[in-house]
């Protein structure tokens, strides 16, 4: 599907955007539930949701590597404060980012 393909390509290009459903709709012509239903019909989830879990993909790629702090993710990811970042990444992953990576660590 080439709309939802366009909306994927821009969420991959630029995860750290301001990302919103209507912003999304906009970019590739859509309407906003279209955009919403279709998304959900091929990829699985919202776009929102699949927004968030390919930042904290991003995120623990970063916290993996260790050559970032967390306002540096948090800034590269589209979150405006450490502490957001920490509070979706938890809710996301199960465990908050400074453990996480201290168990990647180990």
């Amino acid at each position: 599907d080439r709309q939802i393909g366009r909306a994927l390509s821009l969420l991959h290009a630029a995860p750290g955007a301001g990302w919103t459903l209507e912003r999304l709709a906009k970019e590739t012509g859509m309407s906003r539930t279209s955009l919403s239903d279709r998304f959900v019909h091929f990829v699985g989830r919202p776009p929102m949701q699949y927004l968030t879990l390919w930042r904290m993909q991003l995120a623990s790629e970063m916290l993996s590597a260790g050559a970032c702090s967390m306002a540096q993710i948090a800034a590269r990811i589209g979150y405006e404060s450490e502490a957001a970042f920490s509070r979706a990444f938890k809710r996301t992953v199960g465990t908050a980012p400074a453990q996480w990576r201290a168990l990647r660590a180990a």
